[in-house]
């Protein structure tokens, strides 16, 4: 499943880039441009992470700080601020603040810093080589198994260098030694043989054994995806 994440800020500018590289990055983000507007959302289930924005909102934020600090199982709270002086750093530690990010917001420096602050709230351990990409909203991705006469399509939700997730009945699991299966997104035309890594409830985690066409048209697609969340400078080897 996704994580949540919640991003407040008065101005969309200030907003935008913050909830565009977590839904890249197949986070399920809900934008709000007043504290007021949370309290429905942390009813329904905690995100794993909040970003807010605390210019002119010195009060608000030590709010919602200590009502998360206070709940079992709350969310990182990271700040995004022009200032931060010795005060504001004295509350901050003392309410449980995640991390502080002095503005402006830099994809290529600080979305890592948050994908990071929202696992280990969450008690998870990157394991991936390369991340995982929520394929864009307006763009229809799909997994074909069979031959003609026999065909099942399986909706893609994201896709990464070495696998993708697929949504679909939970009993299925690929053919050992079948033929290879057809992934499209976009221009994106992959022909590869496909291995079951986890089963989900609604779905299943694969991974490309071997691909045998369209390589580079997937590296190109993923590189774009890369810097909408990373920024244009690229990012550095790691787990995810």
């Amino acid at each position: 499943m996704p994580l949540n994440a919640v991003v407040i800020g008065k101005t969309l500018l200030v907003r935008q880039p913050i909830a565009q590289s977590l839904e890249t990055l197949d986070f399920h983000v809900i934008e709000a441009s007043q504290v007021s507007e949370t309290p429905p959302i942390f009813q329904v289930s905690m995100p794993a992470l909040v970003v807010m924005d605390v210019d002119g909102m010195a009060r608000e934020w030590r709010m919602l700080a200590a009502g998360l600090s206070a709940r079992t199982g709350g969310s990182a709270l990271v700040l995004l601020a022009s200032r931060f002086n010795f005060d504001d750093v004295h509350d901050a530690q003392g309410l449980h603040v995640a991390g502080v990010i002095v503005k402006p917001f830099r994809r290529e420096e600080h979305t890592e810093r948050l994908i990071d602050l929202a696992l280990r709230q969450r008690q998870l351990k990157p394991k991936r080589s390369a991340p995982r990409f929520a394929v864009p909203k307006d763009t229809k991705a799909e997994l074909r198994i069979g031959q003609a006469g026999r065909v099942e399509l399986f909706p893609v939700t994201n896709i990464g260098e070495g696998g993708a997730k697929i949504m679909g009945e939970s009993g299925w699991e690929p053919e050992q030694g079948g033929p290879p299966v057809t992934l499209s997104w976009g221009s994106v035309q992959l022909e590869a043989s496909i291995e079951l890594v986890h089963r989900q409830r609604d779905g299943a985690g694969i991974r490309f054994a071997r691909i045998f066409d369209g390589a580079p048209k997937l590296g190109r697609a993923l590189d774009e995806r890369r810097a909408r969340a990373f920024g244009p400078l690229g990012r550095k080897k790691r787990k995810w």
